[in-house]
């Protein structure tokens, strides 16, 4: 339900349980799920970030990610404050995996970070990300621009954003 853009209180009205349950199955089946790339190299990588809130609306928190358009695969994610280091933390997560190139936009964090020589840099290269971008405020309510659904703890709104994008990559197992 999470998945098709239920919000958590909408969840436990429908199944008639608590929301409290809820939460709990959220954090459980979230600690369980990884994001990993299925492949060892991949030809272009396109990594962008969009913006979401937890707690109330003055409060940003920033998803970065890396998507293949060629897999229809997001390879990796990371959320916090917006800068260089976010970035960095989020190549962790691909370390042993080869690209050839990175597209992205003109953000002056990437050219800190990624490596000058394997960048694409425009809006031509990063069309498809954006798309999945608008895909994923679509699906998860929380990722609503004008929404008064949002998380209270960055850890739900982490773990739930582990379960769609699980979801959207085709892995339906929690386990």
């Amino acid at each position: 339900m999470l998945v098709n853009g239920n919000g958590i209180r909408d969840i436990g009205n429908i199944l008639a349980v608590s929301l409290g349950y809820v939460l709990r199955t959220l954090l459980r089946v979230g600690e369980c799920i990884q994001i990993k790339p299925a492949r060892r190299h991949y030809h272009r990588v396109q990594i962008d970030e969009l913006y979401s809130f937890v707690g109330h609306k003055q409060k940003k928190v920033w998803i970065l990610y890396a998507y293949c358009a060629e897999t229809d695969e997001i390879l990796a994610m990371t959320a916090g404050k917006r800068g260089a280091k976010q970035i960095k933390d989020r190549l962790k997560g691909l370390e042993g995996i080869t690209v050839d190139w990175w597209c992205k936009d003109a953000w002056s964090a990437f050219k800190e970070v990624l490596p000058y020589y394997e960048h694409l840099i425009g809006k031509r290269f990063t069309k498809a990300i954006e798309g999945v971008n608008t895909s994923l405020r679509n699906t998860c309510k929380r990722l609503h621009r004008r929404t008064t659904s949002f998380s209270k703890k960055v850890r739900n709104h982490w773990f739930a954003l582990k379960m769609v994008v699980h979801h959207r990559n085709g892995n339906l197992s929690y386990n």
